[in-house]
């Protein structure tokens, strides 16, 4: 008896593409399954945090970063389930990267308590206009430094990373990373100003 050839899900026909590298592919896998990720990050988005970033402009993030990891040729998942394995860790990791910018921002006490308030001002405000609009603002205060050391003790920052530390890890001294620090915090108030 001739065998009958079973169906493909749409999953496992957007999956096929996505291995091959196609970029279109995860954009429609995001586009048509979108609802399904928003459903599972609104669970896990704290009530604090919904007030800056919502399911929208972290499936946003999800989004790129699939992207990201298709044109980059590391599809590695061969199944269904390991693709949405995938998708739900991609979008765990986005959502503890916006839970330690938010905690870092809440928390800020001292001589940077008035710079991460100021930051977390324009982060609401930027969000009630738009779902990405939080992301946008820290992608902008990024590219806003031309150094690329600036940039990441400015990255560093925001993931509560001590001076102390950051100065090993880019191999500087302590009182060279507060001082680039102070520069860096003159630089974004001008950039953080409402336009």
């Amino acid at each position: 008896m001739p065998q009958i050839p079973l169906s493909r899900s749409p999953v496992e026909d957007l999956l096929i593409g996505m291995r091959s590298g196609d970029r279109l592919a995860a954009a429609e896998f995001i586009d048509r399954f979108g609802e399904r990720i928003r459903r599972r990050i609104r669970g896990k988005l704290a009530p604090e945090m919904r007030r800056i970033f919502d399911s929208q402009e972290v499936l946003s993030t999800v989004g790129r970063r699939l992207d990201q990891f298709v044109g980059s040729g590391q599809m590695m998942a061969a199944s269904e389930a390991q693709l949405w394995s995938l998708v739900f860790r991609i979008t765990e990791n986005a959502l503890i990267d916006k839970a330690r910018i938010f905690r870092r921002l809440k928390s800020t006490e001292a001589e940077d308590s008035p710079f991460a308030q100021h930051f977390l001002g324009r982060l609401n405000e930027a969000e009630s206009y738009s779902a990405v609009g939080g992301e946008m603002v820290i992608d902008r205060a990024l590219r806003a430094l031309s150094d690329p050391i600036d940039r990441q003790i400015l990255a560093l920052w925001l993931s509560d990373t001590p001076h102390s530390v950051t100065a090993d890890c880019l191999g500087m001294s302590s009182s060279s990373v507060r001082q680039r620090w102070g520069r860096i915090k003159t630089k974004l108030q001008e950039m953080l100003e409402p336009e």
